[in-house]
């Protein structure tokens, strides 16, 4: 029920119908972060042991159009290469991981002034991809909620600060990077969050 309420929310901000007609406004945002968060279990036991990933730069492409004078559609890629810590119940050849975001939706304000503020989210998928070849990769669904700035610095170009909190869907008890019948991750929980901050430089045509 928590999920279809996310998504729903989600799809009502970007599927409002426009109030006004205009001309369609386009925003480009080249981003830079930093992403954190996130573990894993290495056993379904009771006795398990704890995976972290490390924290590291994130890279991202933000594009963004009008749907009314107030409101915005967006849709985001935001990337990173990790890696993740190894432990007694759980070793690999390579422990390099990179994990994207692709989400559609959008943005409304909540202040204006100096320094507005929006409410920013969206929803698509996750893809994690492990570098060791025995590892699989998983695609699963996500959303993303956040809190965005801009400074205008000329009539075409503005500084965006960024903050969101991703959430990964997952059944509990399941489990990823799977071969065969072994797998070397379990979740315990239905959702894995990570957060990030990012920094751009935004386009206006």
């Amino acid at each position: 029920m928590r999920v279809v309420i996310a998504l729903a929310g989600v799809l009502a901000l970007i599927s409002m119908p426009s109030m006004a007609k205009q001309a369609l406004d386009f925003e480009i945002t080249p981003l830079i972060g930093y992403r954190f968060g996130g573990s894993f279990d290495t056993s379904k036991e009771k006795e398990h042991h704890r995976i972290e990933l490390s924290e590291e730069t994130s890279y991202g492409l933000l594009t963004a159009w009008s749907f009314d004078r107030e409101r915005q559609g967006e849709f985001l890629i935001s990337h990173y290469n990790t890696s993740f810590s190894q432990s007694d119940g759980f070793s690999a050849s390579n422990t390099e991981l990179t994990i994207t975001y692709a989400h559609i939706g959008g943005n409304v304000p909540i202040s204006d002034g100096f320094m507005p503020f929006y409410i920013t989210g969206g929803l698509g998928l996750t893809h994690f991809a492990p570098k060791d070849e025995q590892l699989s990769n998983e695609t699963r669904f996500s959303i993303n909620i956040g809190l965005a700035t801009k400074f205008e610095l000329s009539e075409h170009i503005s500084l965006r600060l960024d903050s969101r909190i991703y959430g990964t869907f997952f059944n509990s008890a399941s489990a990823i990077f799977c071969e065969q019948d072994t797998c070397a991750i379990y979740i315990s929980s239905d959702i894995w969050f990570q957060s990030e901050v990012s920094a751009g430089l935004t386009y206006h045509f």
